[in-house]
């Protein structure tokens, strides 16, 4: 149903930019190279708790065992056991706390929403036919 009667005034707007620009969001050079992601972040601290854990029963199971390689050894395989599904729980937590920390941290909050922008608009290029090459 296309009623031209009814459009009041010529769309002369700027086209929307193929692809955001840092400026547009507040973004320096510097903002550009903030060392957190949450994906890096939930990594490293998975395998920290995953470390963790294995060591932690490792000595546990030292302690009880008589010879105390074996006891080490089974403790550490439950450990590893536990220790991945703590790990993954962290990664989880990370990941889904990366809102609060974009509202804590201004500036990543910007860079977070640069990113958002700039995968959308390569998702846009990619699926009128265009070719991404950034």
């Amino acid at each position: 149903m296309n009623q031209p009667h009814l459009k009041l005034a010529v769309d002369n707007a700027r086209q929307e930019a193929a692809r955001p620009i840092p400026e547009d969001y507040g973004l320096t050079a510097e903002d550009l190279r903030i060392w957190y992601a949450p994906g890096r972040v939930g990594i490293a601290l998975a395998l920290l708790v995953a470390s963790g854990t294995i060591v932690m029963q490792g000595i546990e199971g030292a302690r009880y065992a008589q010879p105390w390689v074996l006891g080490a050894l089974s403790g550490g395989i439950y450990g590893a056991f536990i220790g991945s599904f703590a790990g993954l729980g962290t990664m989880v937590a990370v990941i889904w706390a990366d809102p609060f920390v974009a509202r804590a941290w201004p500036t990543y909050g910007r860079l977070r929403r640069y990113r958002d922008a700039l995968t959308t608009a390569k998702a846009r290029t990619m699926a009128t036919g265009g070719s991404s090459k950034d």
